[in-house]
């Protein structure tokens, strides 16, 4: 009599498993796109000083009427948000590989600056942009450890490559170009998804190129 209780336990357990199995594997990928602020590449061309022009000195003889050495210098930064696509395939109830493609950047305006040494008077006159755009490829595995039918609970890790590119255009067609490509990491402390079983928005904190705080929508299939 146990013998056969303990076998109806054993078919109850496997048929609960076996269906929890299939309603996961009826939504083993995903894909999202998001949207966010602080990457990595972002947080470190804002501090990072851009490469430094030499003017020319035919540049400078049209602007101040004479020849003189003198430099660029640069204005306030504008960003360009990190935006990101990411796919996962999930390869069990709890780890998804996969990884993402970010993009952001960041301008800022380039001056001509000079002093007239007659009347001492300083000048800036708005002669170019500088521009970084940040590229990156990074693989990344997510750990999910709450699922639920319409809300989840996960943890990404990932490391990839950024490639940084730099130019800087004049009005007199001074050019200057630099590609730097670095390592980069990805980890994502906590990231908070809800909706339908196939869509859904999500938010997560943590830290990598789809930034410090990120929002998006994936589609779960």
């Amino acid at each position: 009599m146990k013998t056969k209780n303990i076998g109806l336990i054993a078919a109850a357990l496997l048929i609960s498993v076996s269906a929890n199995a299939q309603s996961y594997y009826n939504t083993r990928h995903e894909i999202g796109v998001t949207v966010g602020s602080g990457a990595n590449t972002e947080i470190f061309s804002g501090l990072a000083d851009f490469s430094t022009v030499l003017v020319e000195a035919t540049v400078s003889s049209i602007i101040t009427g004479g020849t003189v050495t003198a430099y660029y210098n640069y204005g306030d930064e504008s960003y360009i948000p990190s935006i990101s696509v990411e796919y996962y395939y999930h390869v069990n109830p709890i780890i998804a590989l996969g990884g993402y493609v970010a993009f952001n950047g960041m301008n800022r305006d380039m001056y001509y600056t000079w002093t007239d040494n007659v009347n001492h008077v300083d000048h800036k006159v708005m002669n170019g942009e500088a521009k970084r755009r940040n590229i990156s490829f990074i693989p990344t595995a997510k750990f999910d450890w709450l699922r639920k039918k319409h809300f989840g609970l996960y943890s990404k890790a990932g490391f990839g490559m950024s490639i940084m590119y730099e130019t800087q255009e004049t009005k007199e067609s001074t050019d200057f170009s630099d590609t730097t490509v670095i390592p980069n990491i990805h980890l994502t402390l906590i990231g908070v998804e809800a909706g339908s079983e196939t869509w859904r928005g999500f938010m997560e904190y943590g830290l990598g190129e789809q930034g410090i705080i990120c929002a998006g929508l994936k589609y779960k299939f």
